[in-house]
């Protein structure tokens, strides 16, 4: 039997989100760069390792209700574009959502394949 490689949708995206530490602290707005159903991309020149844990807050595009998940970092990236032309890289880090309801799932999903589709 084959197995299945499943690979969940993603879409670029722009806008603002609120991060804060789950362990406490100031709110901190960056910007959104890639959403997917099971996590999200900030750009950012301050990176946390993996494994720390935020708070997100922020609204879609379009969408009334705002969004309040947890997120753990599943990945850091600090790229430097700047000595290469053609490097749209930027730093940041994926954010992967860890506490999801079935509507919050349901209206990440709506946006990206309504944005697909544009």
């Amino acid at each position: 039997m084959e197995k299945e490689n499943r690979v969940l949708q993603r879409t670029p995206i722009s806008f603002k989100i609120s991060l804060s530490e789950s362990s406490g602290g100031e709110d901190i707005k960056l910007d959104a760069t890639n959403l997917g159903a099971d996590g999200i991309f900030v750009s950012s020149p301050l990176l946390w390792k993996p494994g720390q844990t935020f708070n997100l807050r922020f609204t879609l595009p379009g969408f009334d209700k705002e969004m309040k998940i947890k997120g753990i970092v599943a990945r850091s990236d600090d790229k430097y574009s700047i000595f290469t032309e053609n490097d749209s890289s930027v730093s940041g880090m994926w954010i992967k959502f860890t506490n999801l309801s079935g509507e919050e799932r349901r209206l990440i999903t709506e946006f990206i394949e309504k944005t697909d589709s544009k």
